[in-house]
């Protein structure tokens, strides 16, 4: 570890080692004070002399007070200050044991917190050589008094252990605290890291246009990006249980909970608004972690499943325009051919009949199969609904010259606008009325299409009503409708509302079938 990056994780621990340090020192002076005040001195130290002691401790006060500043403004350096604190407690204590009369009198052990502290504070190379130079002090000092006096080899002795308390102490602080500095700072490295990794994820999910929202273990909000926030249009659904704040939400993750492998169903927030997909993801392996959830917008993951069906149907189609077109024109051509033979009996003519309808039959099947694979990409334009309709339904009167299918517009505003293509919006109309007046007069009787128009709310997306007064549809066809190739009638093909839904869909719209009491009225709804 270099000095920079040493000096950016741990100096400030260590200034609180030096701060504790002078504290510690300031204490002992005033304890050491007050045994000198209520003449305690010779019942703790029966041999000390009582004036030298105090002036001992009047000397070592100021330094201490100045240590002690000089920790709090950390000037000068922290190893400078290291080394004045171990000199100045090696003196002073030392000072204490020779005026106590030696190292029996157990001054010697206040050593070691000050070479604990400083190791803790410097390399350990430092460290022992404050132990070392501590170890001479008390030695040189037992030595000079007892040169004065008689010899005592037992306070010899002492002084060795306290001298090898100090090593030891000192290896075992130096020891611990470049263990510490170690892990302090891989801590600190991996904390960067994993703030650096967080604000990237962060930074990433806010820029995402799927909405993403986090659900805690207590089903609250927590978490919300940007397009989170303007799907929700309310910043202030963080915190709120979900039940409460979405409870559509809160229906589909209990489903997924209950089973998870289950395909998800679209929800929607409003009336009317838009379909969103959800997707569950636990941010964890126990049962109680957050959920990640994504919204996807259902409108855009079929228009994705639509994209890969028209290119299956491409693929297709082709098979088909080879496979069954050729042959059938010369199965049709072959059929014309001999209607035209005068001398034809009349069972073979409805027998020629039936081949040249079904023919044709097939011929539109593999046509509507062709629409729909060749379908060009949509070009949403504004379009005044009601002038449109009348244009529409002038085009759909001159193919019916004997006007007998009627189309009728009522309550349909003339400011009224949508977002459509205008030339597969035509396409879709004209199917459904088709399908109204082939299906509806089932008794015989006309058929009268009625077209209604407005807005819903509160999503305010225009829809088109088309019903009409027919024989309606049975109930038990009703979940079947819209799937290809599904017909109730001999000459159809089921492709007809297959195909206006697929091109709705294609335009950010829906079309819904609407059940009544009688008729039939299909809805479509428009992209807002």
């Amino acid at each position: 570890m270099d000095s920079r990056e040493r000096s950016h994780f741990l100096d400030p621990e260590d200034w609180r080692i030096l701060i504790t340090l002078a504290a510690y020192r300031l204490v002992l002076v005033v304890l050491l004070a007050v045994v000198h005040g209520f003449k305690l001195v010779p019942y703790f130290f029966d041999r000390a002399d009582p004036g030298q002691f105090f002036a001992i401790i009047i000397v070592y006060t100021l330094p201490a007070i100045a240590l002690l500043a000089a920790a709090l403004t950390r000037q000068p350096g922290l190893r400078t200050q290291a080394h004045f604190s171990f000199v100045i407690d090696s003196v002073a204590i030392v000072s204490m044991m020779y005026a106590a009369r030696g190292v029996s009198s157990g001054l010697g052990v206040l050593l070691i917190t000050p070479a604990v502290g400083c190791s803790l504070v410097l390399p350990p190379r430092l460290g022992l050589l404050h132990a070392a130079l501590g170890t001479f002090a008390v030695f040189g000092a037992e030595l000079w008094r007892q040169s004065q006096g008689q010899f005592e080899a037992a306070d010899i002795t002492n002084a060795g252990l306290i001298g090898l308390m100090l090593f030891a102490t000192s290896l075992g602080a130096g020891a611990v605290a470049q263990r510490a500095r170690r892990s302090e700072a891989l801590a600190a490295r991996f904390g960067s890291d994993l703030a650096s990794l967080s604000r990237l994820n962060e930074r990433i999910v806010e820029s995402m246009d799927t909405p993403v929202l986090v659900i805690d273990e207590e089903r609250r909000l927590r978490v919300q990006n940007a397009a989170g926030r303007r799907l929700l249009a309310s910043p202030v659904l963080d915190g709120r249980p979900l039940a409460s704040a979405l409870p559509m939400l809160n229906a589909a993750l209990e489903r997924w909970q209950e089973a998870p492998n289950r395909d998800p169903q679209p929800v929607s927030f409003s009336i009317g608004g838009p379909e969103l997909l959800p997707r569950f993801t636990r941010l964890g392996f126990n049962a109680w972690a957050p959920v990640l959830v994504l919204l996807d917008d259902a409108a855009r993951v079929r228009e994705q499943a639509q994209q890969l069906k028209l290119a299956a149907l491409g693929r297709l189609s082709a098979g088909i325009a080879h496979e069954i077109r050729n042959p059938l024109s010369a199965i049709r051509h072959a059929g014309q051919l001999l209607a035209e033979s005068p001398q034809l009996p009349a069972e073979d003519q409805r027998l020629l009949e039936m081949i040249q309808r079904h023919t044709t039959r097939i011929d539109r099947i593999v046509e509507d199969v062709l629409r729909l694979s060749r379908r060009e990409a949509a070009v949403p334009r504004t379009i005044p609904l009601r002038a449109f309709l009348e244009r529409c339904i002038a085009v759909w009167c001159e193919g019916c010259p004997d006007g007998a299918r009627t189309v009728l517009i009522a309550g349909v505003s003339e400011a009224l606008t949508v977002r459509f293509d205008p030339d597969q919006l035509q396409q879709v109309l004209h199917n459904l009325w088709q399908n109204s007046f082939d299906h509806g007069a089932s008794d015989g009787r006309r058929v009268t299409v009625h077209l209604g128009a407005g807005r819903m709310n509160p999503g305010h997306r225009p829809y088109l009503d088309i019903s009409d007064d027919g024989s309606g549809i049975p109930a038990p066809v009703r979940e079947q409708l819209f799937e290809p190739f599904f017909t109730t009638a001999s000459r159809g093909t089921g492709l007809g509302l297959y195909l206006s839904r697929e091109i709705c869909e294609y335009n950010q719209a829906r079309l819904l079938h609407l059940p009544t009491e009688t008729g039939t009225r299909f809805r479509l709804i428009f992209a807002s």
